[in-house]
């Protein structure tokens, strides 16, 4: 080998392993990430576990699936549950099923509720909460 081709090959390799790791093509700066179908029907949420943001990272968990968080707020009870409790007001609420694969318990409570206006559900958190919704919140 002469002097030039020895020059030569160390940057040829340089130049196939940067290449490598940076010809992976960059997703664009405004790509909208996929939204899911809204469900139908209106969800208030009751912070009723007294631990802090409660309800609020209920409401984002859920908006993120497609659920129409009508309030999230502290529990006007001042109760303070061991479990969560989700109250559906009306038993034939078309989104019922998609609620029920969203949040991992056995506590809901089917009503017949006319007092209940346009809610669908409310939830009330418990201290369970976080092991309820199926994606662990830090």
């Amino acid at each position: 080998m002469n002097w030039a081709s020895q020059m030569l090959l160390p940057r040829l390799v340089i130049f196939a392993i940067c290449s490598f790791f940076f010809a992976c093509e960059e997703e664009p700066q405004n790509a909208q990430t996929a939204r899911p179908e809204p469900v139908p029907g209106q969800i208030v949420i009751y912070n009723s576990c007294g631990i802090f943001g409660a309800a609020e990272e209920s409401r984002k968990f859920l908006s993120a699936r497609g659920f129409d968080i009508l309030t999230a707020d502290t529990d006007p009870q001042w109760t303070n549950y061991e479990e969560t409790i989700i109250a559906i007001r009306n038993p034939h609420w078309a989104g019922y099923k998609q609620l029920k694969e969203n949040l991992d318990t056995k506590n809901f409570i089917v009503l017949q509720d006319t007092l209940s206006g346009n809610i669908s559900a409310t939830i009330f958190l418990g201290k369970d909460y976080r092991k309820v919704l199926k994606k662990r919140i830090l």
